[in-house]
């Protein structure tokens, strides 16, 4: 592509990402986008003419004299995703339509995490959302933890989930399924969930920390994900801290499978018992929580002071661990932050375990509208 088009792809997926969060008019997304209004109404007339988004009235005020304003909406059968995030325990799914409504959400644990298991598992997930659906399904999109190539769509080398080192799930999927597909970090997916779904929405610039067996954050940096050099950007789980007096990292100490097998001594087996102790003012688990907070507060802190990013969000198991794990890491940030300066951390409402289907699904739609804009 030449400069020219290249400027021309990234200026319509703007306008459709700001359509996915709200119906707009063409002069409210000039406005909002800082383009001219020419640029708007070419770009918006290519949208219309491949069925991607229609013209909707605003409910006419009858306190305002004129017309009605013109509102542009997605066009919700344009086209189908199937989102699918891989979790190291199980695999979440869900089938949404171009406008981003859920129609479908299917969930499955695995039975063994030997390779076989899980592949058979995610299959299924695949095979509920898609076959019946196969006329309208573009794509599928799936959110994995670890490294990954997300050009080629191969899993390389996931923290606590070695089952699935270097495995090519785009080519996998689109050869059996005949459509097409991508991979993205689990965090990075769960970050667009945020911005679509969640408190994200109308934010240029916020992280997203996505707490479970690895511990990664996805940055969403000027309206768009952040993914580093080598792809790996984010990796909070991987920043040393000191145990013991040695180098270790952040997920081994305080991912949710450490954090369980810490507090099972204390009767606790489970996130939903780990927060109701937190609730009935447990001293133990309030103790751990605040350790917690002080741990993870420690090292938001750095990401801070290292992107200039002061919105936080705290997602997956995160939500379980309540307001003592969260006023642990805000007292943390704030005793901290070399520049006293306005800090939002607030714990996300999207839950712990389908926020990274959702946010996949999001993330192939955008990549949807990217490959036709790009014939």
């Amino acid at each position: 592509m030449n400069a020219i088009s290249s400027v021309g792809l990234k200026n319509s997926l703007r306008i459709f990402e700001t359509l996915m969060v709200k119906n707009a008019s063409r002069v409210e997304i000039a406005n909002e986008l800082d383009l001219t209004k020419t640029t708007v109404g070419e770009i918006t007339k290519n949208f219309v003419e491949l069925g991607f988004i229609r013209e909707k009235e605003k409910d006419h005020d009858p306190s305002k004299i004129g017309k009605p304003q013109t509102l542009l909406e997605i066009v919700p059968d344009a086209f189908y995703v199937v989102g699918i995030g891989i979790l190291r325990k199980q695999v979440e799914g869900c089938l949404v339509d171009a406008s981003g409504k859920i129609l479908s959400r299917k969930s499955q644990r695995y039975t063994s995490l030997d390779y076989d298991s899980i592949m058979n598992s995610v299959f299924k997930i695949a095979d509920n959302l898609i076959l019946n659906n196969s006329n309208k399904v573009n794509a599928i999109t799936f959110g994995a933890p670890g490294t990954l190539d997300s050009k080629n769509g191969i899993i390389l080398k996931p923290a606590k989930f070695l089952e699935f080192e270097n495995v090519p799930l785009a080519k996998i999927f689109s050869n059996k399924y005949k459509v097409n597909a991508w991979v993205e970090n689990d965090a990075d997916v769960a970050a667009i969930a945020e911005k679509y779904y969640g408190k994200g929405k109308n934010l240029n610039s916020f992280i997203y920390i996505h707490m479970e067996e690895g511990i990664g954050s996805g940055i969403i940096l000027n309206g768009e994900i952040h993914h580093g050099e080598y792809g790996y950007a984010g990796e909070m789980g991987h920043f040393l801290v000191k145990d013991d007096g040695k180098f270790k990292y952040l997920e081994d100490i305080y991912g949710a499978d450490a954090i369980l097998d810490r507090v099972k001594g204390l009767g606790i087996s489970n996130f939903e018992s780990l927060k109701k102790a937190e609730k009935d003012g447990d001293k133990k688990v309030i103790e751990f929580l605040e350790e917690i907070g002080e741990e993870v507060g420690s090292v938001i802190v750095s990401t801070i002071h290292l992107t200039g990013i002061s919105t936080i969000f705290l997602g997956g198991k995160a939500t379980y661990l309540g307001n003592t794990f969260l006023n642990s890491v805000r007292n943390t940030i704030k005793k901290y932050l070399f520049y006293d300066h306005e800090i939002k951390v607030e714990l996300s409402t999207l839950g712990d375990a389908f926020v990274v289907a959702l946010g996949a699904s999001a993330h192939g739609r955008v990549k949807c509208v990217e490959k036709v804009l790009k014939k």
